[in-house]
């Protein structure tokens, strides 16, 4: 899987027709289906109560025109259950706009979380340069934007469509004829609302142009900045036994100058924008009032039909007006939109120009001319070939990182390379870091997620590891990863160990936390736990094993050099990477 580098990456050429196309499934539902068009139907409805309104109107300034109370009651009487009609149009059409919003965030949400979970991917991910930054923001506040936006635009543009349909309508019938010369032009307020509407809207893009680009780059300076504040909080130790709080502070609050710099830049169009909309609708109601007096007060038209008129034209225009009056909307939701498909884009797979041959089969772990890479082609090794058959135990001796990249090629997590590698069909895999993840939950279900262990050995599991103190909290429900030390943690993951058995095992340095003496007595427990277990460790020569396997480097480099290169090279993209953006697609 390699992920396209989003700087120079053009938008998508049609976001909304992408967009739509990750959302397929959803949208193929019946149940879904169903929604939409609910939806559309209270928005109709708004449109009818709408008309009505503009003909109660009518009907009341006729009335005390004429002074004709009996029907000034009759108004007020029609307007108490119109106003009821329209009060529960909007409560249903709100209520269904909602959950059509929640139940199309939720589907993104499972499909996307789904693929960035699944195998190691988000680990894959985060590893290649130009890879989409900070996936939980985009999961979390991009896809929430995308969502509710699109709803929202949609139900909009529904109800504009039917107040111009009917609203043209009305004002045609009002609008009398503009002689030019001898030719005599229908419609008047309906052309001065095409013409009024279509100026605003050339404006509008004018003026509101470089608000795509401002709402786009204020979106990733705050998803950068909150990422660092979470990373931050989630190395607050490492950060105070380093006295790194200076560097940390200066990290966030230059993170937060971009933010600021980036706000300012949006809050520029956005006032500009907003001084065009400002004048466009105080104009709007006042406009037709001006052009049909004449005909008011030649007696052409009742006053209920002059008041009619202006408050049909700012309707239609408002119709006419929904690109001028969701520019703002529409600019922050292409933003969102293309954030999350160039992250849907990162998860699909692709093929690898160099990709490492993982094939399940036979009884042994079989390197065949295996030769590993990071995931910018750079060698951290040379060929490697060995057999290792049941009961085998080694240690991995060589640079860090091709020690590293061969423990998660056998996992199946790392395909940069090339050569075949050939796992054991049948049997269970597992990896135990120096530094292990412990989900939240039951300890019990920790040591055994099957749940079909009896207490007595998960008992005798915590004791033979030195952790015979939480005994008696198995059924208990904590962040057992935050509760344990590092070298505790490291004792669970040997007592799952002894639980489930498994055929392979890759261990990681365990000296470090556990100490020498205690890294083999655990060692030694596993042994003899599963005997025929192939258990290769990153210990060098703390594990006690007399087996080795070396991992030589690359042909014409020193020992340790693919590590210092590859460090390096991680470094200048870094660099390339703060330079660039932090990967963002330009507009």
């Amino acid at each position: 899987m390699t992920a396209k580098a989003e700087q120079g990456t053009p938008p998508h050429p049609n976001t909304l027709r992408q967009f739509l196309a990750l959302s397929g499934p959803w949208l193929a539902r019946w149940h879904t289906r169903g929604q939409i068009a609910l939806l559309v139907l209270f928005t109709l409805i708004q449109v009818v109560f709408a008309v009505a309104y503009n003909i109660w109107f009518a009907m009341l300034f006729d009335a005390l025109d004429a002074r004709d109370t009996a029907r000034i009651w009759q108004a007020i009487w029609l307007f108490v259950l119109l106003l009821a009609a329209i009060i529960v149009s909007n409560i249903a059409q709100i209520e269904w706009k909602r959950r059509l919003t929640l139940s199309w965030r939720e589907a993104l949400t499972e499909r996307l979380v789904g693929q960035w979970l699944e195998g190691g991917q988000h680990w894959r991910l985060a590893q290649i340069p130009g890879s989409p930054d900070n996936p939980d923001a985009r999961i979390a506040e991009d896809i929430r934007i995308a969502t509710e936006h699109a709803v929202e635009l949609f139900s909009t543009l529904v109800l504009c469509g039917g107040l111009l349909v009917s609203f043209v309508g009305i004002l045609w019938s009002l609008s009398g004829e503009v002689r030019i010369g001898e030719l005599a032009l229908p419609g008047m307020l309906v052309w001065l609302a095409l013409l009024y509407a279509g100026a605003g809207a050339v404006a509008a893009f004018l003026v509101g142009r470089p608000l795509t680009r401002a709402t786009e780059a204020r979106q990733r300076a705050e998803a950068d900045f909150r990422f660092a504040l979470a990373e931050a909080r989630e190395k607050g130790e490492a950060l105070a036994m380093a006295r790194g709080e200076a560097q940390a502070r200066s990290g966030l609050l230059r993170r937060f100058a971009g933010l600021a710099a980036a706000w300012r830049e949006q809050s520029r169009g956005i006032r500009h924008l907003t001084g065009f909309q400002s004048a466009y609708t105080t104009v709007s109601p006042i406009l037709p009032l001006m052009a049909a007096a004449p005909r008011y007060l030649a007696g052409d038209i009742t006053l209920g039909q002059l008041i009619q008129i202006g408050q049909a034209f700012p309707q239609t225009v408002s119709a006419l007006s929904w690109p001028v009056d969701n520019a703002a909307r529409l600019a922050e939701w292409r933003a969102s939109a293309e954030r999350v498909l160039l992250f849907a884009d990162a998860l699909e797979p692709h093929g690898e120009a160099s990709a490492i041959q993982r094939i399940e089969g036979g009884e042994a772990l079989v390197l065949d001319q295996l030769i590993l890479r990071d995931a910018s082609g750079i060698a951290l090794s040379a060929p490697l070939d060995a057999v290792l058959t049941p009961g085998t135990r080694i240690e991995i001796h060589g640079d860090g990182s091709a020690i590293r990249a061969l423990q998660l090629a056998i996992l199946g997590l790392w395909p940069w390379g090339e050569g075949r590698l050939e796992v054991p069909a049948g049997i269970a895999l597992a990896a135990l870091p120096a530094n292990p993840w412990l989900p939240e939950g039951r300890l019990a279900a920790l040591l055994d997620p099957t749940g079909e262990t009896p207490e007595a050995a998960l008992t005798a599991a915590l004791e033979a590891v030195g952790l015979g103190r939480l005994a008696g909290q198995l059924e208990q429900e904590a962040a057992w990863g935050a509760l344990l030390d590092d070298a505790d943690r490291l004792r669970l993951g040997f007592a799952r160990l002894l639980l489930g058995r498994p055929g392979l095992v890759l261990l990681g340095d365990l000296a470090g936390p556990l100490g020498e003496e205690e890294a083999r007595r655990l060692l030694r427990l596993l042994v003899m736990a599963a005997p025929e277990a192939i258990v290769l460790v990153a210990d060098h020569g703390s594990s006690g094993f007399a087996g080795r396997l070396l991992l030589p480097p690359p042909e014409g480099v020193a020992p340790g050099a693919a590590a210092r290169a590859l460090s390096r090279a991680r470094t200048f993209q870094l660099v390339d990477w703060l330079r660039r953006g932090f990967g963002h697609a330009a507009e």
